[in-house]
């Protein structure tokens, strides 16, 4: 029963989020007010770790369950199989994530994960264990991500204003990478935090958890 338990897969037990907005405190008369007034920023700032994995092997638990699970990673789905002398520290490698994005057909390119920790589930009797690995043991790449507004409102009338915005999403369009649903050996479906040592696609990334900088103008009339 405790390799049932671990952490959630939307855990982020690390999170830093920043809001905040600044009214620029700029003065003017005449003409010239409409042009320097009415200025703000604001934005929003998230810092956090990567989300909790369990790493499945759809090698393993032919005896009660040979594929991947349908409702959850507690229900006697197979487990990845830790190799003779390796921990949970052996799991994921070292270094930049930009060094450890893996590719296909390569097995020695290096990836998220270090796919010598993990060895196929033994047999046993008429069939194969169901991996030594729990729920939640490894987390994910991180993302710093930084979205910031500048707007500006300019009054017409006592009743009526322009309010003019510009908008940054990832405003420093800084690559964040996640670990996809990748597909086991005998299905297509899987969860976001599934994953086979027994894929070709194991560790790799090859997918965005943000998207690149997207900048949008907006123009509004209130009144």
């Amino acid at each position: 029963m405790g390799q049932q338990y671990g952490e959630t897969p939307y855990s982020r037990p690390q999170r830093f989020v920043v809001s905040y907005q600044y009214e620029f405190p700029f003065k003017a008369g005449g003409a010239l007010s409409k042009a320097v007034e009415g200025w703000s920023a604001s934005g929003s700032t998230v810092i956090q770790g990567g989300n909790p994995l369990t790493l499945f092997d759809g090698r393993g638990g032919t005896i009660y369950y040979g594929g991947p699970p349908t409702n959850g990673p507690d229900k006697g789905s197979s487990r990845a199989q830790l190799c003779p002398g390796k921990t949970y520290n052996d799991i994921v490698t070292s270094g930049s994530i930009e060094d450890r994005l893996g590719k296909i057909g390569d097995p020695n390119t290096k990836g998220f994960f270090n796919p010598a920790a993990f060895c196929a589930p033994p047999q046993i009797g008429n069939g194969t264990d169901f991996g030594n690995t729990g729920v939640g043991i490894v987390h994910g790449p991180g993302q710093a991500n930084f979205d910031f507004s500048l707007s500006k409102l300019t009054r017409i009338t006592e009743k009526q204003s322009v309010q003019f915005r510009a908008e940054f999403f990832n405003l420093f369009n800084h690559p964040q990478f996640g670990l996809g649903t990748y597909p086991s050996p005998t299905s297509t479906t899987s969860f976001n935090q599934q994953l086979f040592p027994s894929s070709p696609t194991f560790g790799v990334i090859n997918q965005a958890a943000v998207n690149p900088r997207l900048i949008q103008f907006a123009l509004r009339l209130q009144f």
